[in-house]
């Protein structure tokens, strides 16, 4: 019985705080090239995948290549990718590791406050965003297996009318 309670108290302890159905908090940010982004300008048709990351995260160079593949797949079907570097001191290699990996995302800016701002427990963390900036679900971290959840969620929010 012990052993419950304690999985129970890590679950809660672990379990995302920003709750399902609530709005993603407003930003405005600026891209790679100077650009400034709102939440509004780069919000999908139907869905955005929201990743936060750093370009060295080793868990975020496993996930990125299997995630940029399931957006490349339902791109035109209205979904939208938007990733939030969260190391202001990286994002001097984030070019040429954009490059280097192929990636097409949009990558926006995060200042030192966006670990805080959007209560980061570790990186990857992809949230999941419906057409009008509603929080459909939130993954934090990334292991092996992971991207079958996150297809089946963005599968989901795209099939919706």
């Amino acid at each position: 019985m012990r052993v419950a309670a304690l999985v129970l108290a890590c679950a809660i302890a672990l379990a995302p705080r920003t709750a399902l159905a609530e709005n993603f908090r407003p930003f405005t940010l600026k891209t790679l090239e100077g650009d400034e982004r709102s939440l509004p300008q780069v919000l999908g048709r139907k869905a955005t995948l929201v990743a936060f990351f750093f370009p060295t995260c080793q868990y975020c160079n496993a996930a990125f290549p299997l995630v940029q593949k399931i957006y490349d797949a339902n791109k035109d079907r209205g979904l939208a990718m938007v990733w939030i570097n969260v190391i202001p001191d990286e994002q001097k290699l984030i070019a040429d590791w954009r490059t280097s990996h192929g990636y097409t995302a949009t990558i926006l800016l995060g200042s030192r406050s966006v670990a805080e701002d959007y209560d980061l427990r570790m990186t990857p963390t992809h949230v999941l965003l419906d057409a009008k900036g509603k929080v459909l679900w939130k993954h934090a971290g990334y292991k092996p297996g992971d991207e079958q959840e996150i297809d089946r969620r963005i599968q989901q929010a795209i099939s919706k009318e």
